[in-house]
């Protein structure tokens, strides 16, 4: 039996089982989450993240199924350890590229450092792969996902905290120019034309490289009445009639002394600087009507914008008091890098087709020093192939330590940056000129859609 099917189970010594979750799991599964991610301050369990977990394995949650819990179970069937696979729709350049995320990874203190996450993600990339996923995506612990094929690709957050002493105040004899309000289901489309805008900015005269993917399913969730800290809220920006000229996300749980905005998009007729003073003003009182995550968190200090590493209205808040986020990293793995750039040799061709290099022939191969990659280039259409294991004979026109490559292709990083800081990639005079159009460094913002 193959490891992404339903029924498969694997023996792992000492009364333990590596297996698929089955209904009968729920309750050992949500007490598993509960008591890990438990509130440290007096021991309770996280009822937020298994009202999350339960609302995956309900099916409700848009992006996961309860089919797709991994978990190590002990001799009584007690789940001491467990991932979920998510979906993550994203797109690349454009492109739509079939992704799995793991989500919620958990194991009991009493189990750790046996082994039993790495089988988990064992189990994970073989259903990732089954269901035809190209990649996966996760956030999270410093350098611990890289054990299992990750490597920091795209980056999470990021971005400008402004102090409430920094809010502007309305004036006593002044209206309120722009209201906020809870989205409803009759703003979906509108919603969605915002968020089109919003994924499609510019930085640094090039348009998002990755973003996610939203539909009307996973807005008529957000809307629901979810009782877990996840995913997001949505708010519109109107004028005092009513009529819609913008949107937002913002937090359904407080944490900490923030309340953070997590996309901010306005119709193309209003000024982000318009709506500022008005959204931050809103964001006060929307602080008091959300619950808290603990006992410790305290009155609202300051406004998070985690809008990514650049954002329109970052010109508004930099003309005032204000701090910046230094944004962290999603975690990519890529199991066939070469079938990964054939899906998306669309954007690639374009980019060579309206460079000097249009109209190129040639190779152009890699080494990735303990495995390779050929593209072949034949009047500018491009075809992709893996190369067999380096016995150290074979030279790359363009060479990178395992994974590192992941960094350029995601536009995280140029070949020069890589190069200035990894002493073991190199690359011909050539292939830097088609690196360089192929793989520029290119701002994403890939929004987790828990």
């Amino acid at each position: 039996m193959h490891m992404h099917e339903q029924h498969y189970q694997e023996d792992l010594g000492d009364g333990y089982t590596l297996r698929w979750a089955t209904p009968s799991d729920r309750d050992s599964l949500l007490d598993l989450y509960g008591f890990v991610f438990r509130d440290e301050t007096n021991g309770s369990h996280n009822t937020y993240l298994m009202a999350y977990a339960d609302d995956l394995l309900s099916g409700r949650h848009p992006m996961g199924s309860p089919d797709d819990f991994a978990v190590v179970a002990d001799a009584d069937n007690r789940i001491v350890a467990t991932t979920v696979l998510e979906r993550m729709p994203l797109e690349y350049a454009g492109v739509a590229v079939p992704s799995g995320r793991p989500e919620l990874v958990a194991s009991h203190p009493d189990v750790r450092n046996r082994g039993y996450i790495r089988k988990i993600f064992q189990l994970i990339h073989a259903k990732s792969t089954a269901r035809g996923d190209l990649m996966q995506g996760i956030t999270g612990i410093p350098y611990y996902y890289r054990q299992f094929g990750y490597e920091y690709a795209l980056t999470l957050g990021g971005g400008r905290v402004v102090p409430v002493q920094a809010i502007p105040k309305l004036g006593t004899d002044q209206q309120e120019p722009f209201v906020v309000r809870r989205a409803q289901h009759s703003d979906i489309m509108q919603l969605l034309m915002l968020y089109e805008r919003e994924r499609n900015r510019i930085h640094n005269h090039l348009p998002m490289l990755v973003t996610s993917r939203i539909d009307a399913s996973y807005l008529r969730y957000t809307m629901s009445d979810v009782t877990g800290h996840e995913p997001w809220l949505p708010y519109v920006i109107t004028r005092p009639d009513g009529d819609v000229v913008g949107s937002f996300w913002s937090n359904r749980i407080r944490g900490v002394s923030n309340i953070g905005v997590y996309s901010l998009s306005t119709e193309p007729h209003i000024l982000l600087s318009d709506v500022y003073p008005s959204l931050c003003r809103a964001m006060l009182r929307i602080a008091t009507t959300i619950p808290i995550w603990d006992n410790k968190t305290g009155e609202i200090e300051h406004i998070q914008f985690g809008l990514g590493v650049d954002h329109p209205v970052y010109r508004t808040i930099e003309q005032d008091i204000h701090k910046s986020n230094r944004p962290y990293a999603w975690y990519i793995r890529v199991a066939d890098v070469a079938q990964l750039i054939q899906h998306i040799v669309a954007p690639l061709e374009r980019r060579l087709s309206q460079s000097a290099m249009a109209g190129y022939s040639g190779e152009l191969t890699f080494d990735f020093y303990r495995s390779g990659l050929q593209m072949t280039f034949t009047k500018g259409r491009i075809t992709a192939t893996n190369l067999p294991a380096n016995d150290g004979s074979r030279k790359g026109k363009a060479g990178y330590p395992p994974h590192v490559f992941l960094q350029q292709l995601f536009g995280l990083h140029s070949i020069h940056e890589l190069k200035a800081s990894h002493p073991d990639v190199y690359s011909s005079g050539e292939a830097e000129v088609l690196l360089d159009i192929l793989f520029p460094k290119q701002s994403s913002w890939l929004a987790p859609l828990d």
